[in-house]
């Protein structure tokens, strides 16, 4: 059975708008006049004056423009990234700025870049947002958002739609109201781009997935920290993406690679997952009721929905109270979210998985529902639940020394021990490794 399944995309709003709604400011390369346009901590403008506090003892080289926290810096700001020039670095000074409205750049080949020594120094807080959804939004190619932090948005932290050639790098999102459904559904949000780099982060506390990368190409997820979201890494309907050297723990799951419905993009291939510790995966789920996340049993280490081409080894995957990996088709999901629209597009099982030289312990010690009905404890290694077009179709390749293993065939069959399978004999085999992920 296909099914439709409730997501919750990035809703933007009219960059005209804000346009007309902000008055012009004055721009320069380095720190701003205390006197300026901006006011004190604001944007820098013509004439004499000193820095603004903010950047005083700050190294503001190669900034275009510099600013630091005002009373006004939700106009401030947004103007800086509508005036700014294409491949001009907007530099923020360290210090805590308080956004009432979602900014926008719509400027190519735009850097916005936390000048603090660390991440840490430089906050963008959206607590007391009351216009648009998300926190910061780029619809324009050769996007970088680096070395700062973003907390509170209304919705999303940081997306990016339609761009080629985007960078998250050294960030951190997160929640002051930690593991709870109202906050927004993803931390750092490209959708519909190519050659998406997400580095260096740590993201706390998203509702649904805290990196999320959907119909995407050329994709590179590295040395995150993922934690206390509802996923830590969710790639969906993606091609060629490479997850590695990230940690993904104390969520209720650790990476999922999923095709679903409905979308644009029908299917999601090559996702390479390897070299990640992925453990104590066991949060509570708090998704909102009817997504498709909401879903998700927790305790899952990985967990590869409908998805091709998948490959996930390397990784060290324990203590993951449902299962290390579990690969599923939406038949199965569809038992767990309402059905909605067929989709004849979308191909609803996982093919040519390969899994190997993963290193596994503690695993399936708790398993969730509806999982716990296959009343096995501990749950093996890599749990299927054997839906295929034709026998042998869904090619699952274990490696010549596979990990523990069993097949449900079918999730009518899932309490029915006497119809599973824990042979791996029929999945011992050995695939090409996919090719590393080289951004254009």
């Amino acid at each position: 059975m296909l099914v439709s399944f409730s997501m919750r995309p990035a809703r933007l709003i009219p960059l005209a708008a804000l346009v007309l709604a902000l008055a012009p400011l004055a721009l320069v390369p380095g720190c701003g006049d205390d006197s300026a346009t901006g006011g004190a901590g604001g944007a820098g403008g013509g004439g004499g004056g000193g820095p603004s506090e903010a950047c005083e003892g700050v190294d503001t080289t190669g900034c275009t423009i510099s600013l630091g926290p005002s009373d006004d810096v939700t106009n401030e700001l947004q103007t800086a990234l509508i005036e700014a020039e294409s491949g001009s670095p907007v530099c923020l000074c360290p210090g805590t700025y308080l956004f009432d409205n979602e900014l926008q750049v719509n400027t190519p080949d735009l850097t916005i870049r936390g000048v603090g020594a660390t991440r840490d120094d430089v906050v963008l807080d959206f607590a007391n947002q009351i216009g648009g959804d998300d926190g910061l939004t780029a619809t324009s190619d050769g996007f970088t958002v680096e070395n700062l932090s973003v907390k509170n948005t209304t919705g999303n932290g940081i997306v990016a739609t339609g761009s080629d050639g985007v960078t998250f790098r050294n960030l951190k999102v997160w929640w002051d109201a930690g593991s709870v459904t109202e906050n927004g559904a993803y931390a750092v949000y490209p959708i519909s781009s190519s050659n998406v780099l997400i580095e260096d982060c740590e993201i706390v506390g998203a509702a649904d997935a805290g990196v999320y990368v959907g119909q995407s190409t050329n994709i590179i997820v590295r040395n995150n920290d993922v934690h206390a979201n509802v996923a830590g890494i969710e790639i969906e309907n993606s091609t060629d993406a490479e997850v590695y050297d990230n940690r993904a723990y104390d969520n209720a799951a650790g990476i999922l690679v999923f095709a679903l419905p409905n979308l644009d993009k029908t299917d999601s291939l090559r996702c390479d997952v390897h070299d990640n510790e992925i453990y104590e995966n066991n949060r509570d789920n708090f998704g909102e009721e009817g997504t498709v996340v909401a879903a998700v049993p927790p305790g899952i280490g990985v967990l590869i929905l409908a998805a091709d081409e998948t490959h996930v080894h390397d990784n060290t995957i324990t203590d993951n109270v449902t299962g290390g990996v579990v690969m599923v088709s939406m038949a199965t999901l569809s038992l767990l979210v309402a059905p909605g629209e067929p989709d004849p597009d979308t191909d609803p099982d996982p093919e040519t998985t390969y899994i190997y030289a993963n290193t596994f312990s503690g695993n399936g010690t708790d398993p969730s529902s509806p999982l716990d009905l296959v009343d096995v404890v501990p749950m093996e290694d890599v749990l299927w639940d054997g839906v295929e077009k034709t026998d042998g179709s869904g090619d699952l390749c274990l490696s010549m020394t596979p990990p523990t293993f069993r097949n449900i065939h079918g999730v009518s069959n899932i309490a029915n021990q006497a119809n599973h399978t824990t042979d791996t004999t029929p999945h011992e085999c050995d695939h090409t490794p996919l090719a590393p992920i080289v951004l254009e």
